[in-house]
């Protein structure tokens, strides 16, 4: 089965630039469909450059090769301690947010991901934040 993605997911992830230099407040719905409440956020840096002896070209049966980043750097986050989850969770919050910090990194677009696990398969969401 497919999982669940596209805009209107994407759409979800809220990102507003704070002041501090590379931080970002993100904001993001804890529960879509029947989801468990608990999603889960990757920062994926991305290198501008891709795989050696790649073309990305379609194929006679219409298959579309991509070519992907030579390098790639994904970093779980946790937004909420333990108790603060639990606080939301028994508060009925409707929002999983923090801030997040994003490192600089030369010649790497950043993005953020955000999956939600849900009873027939997964739903992703993705806001790029640099390319």
């Amino acid at each position: 089965m497919f999982p669940n993605q596209g805009e209107e997911y994407d759409a979800l992830i809220k990102l507003e630039k704070l002041e501090s230099k590379n931080r970002y407040q993100l904001s993001v719905p804890r529960i879509i469909e029947s989801s468990s409440g608990w999603p889960i956020v990757t920062l994926i840096y991305s290198s501008h450059e891709l795989d050696k002896d790649c073309k990305e070209e379609t194929l006679s049966d219409g298959t579309q090769l991509l070519c992907l980043p030579q390098k790639q750097i994904r970093e779980e986050l946790t937004l909420n301690s333990t108790w603060e989850k639990t606080i939301d969770w028994l508060s009925n919050k409707n929002l999983y947010e923090g801030e997040i910090q994003i490192m600089e990194r030369e010649s790497f677009s950043v993005e953020v991901s955000v999956m939600w696990e849900t009873e027939v398969c997964l739903t992703f969401g993705r806001k790029v934040i640099i390319k």
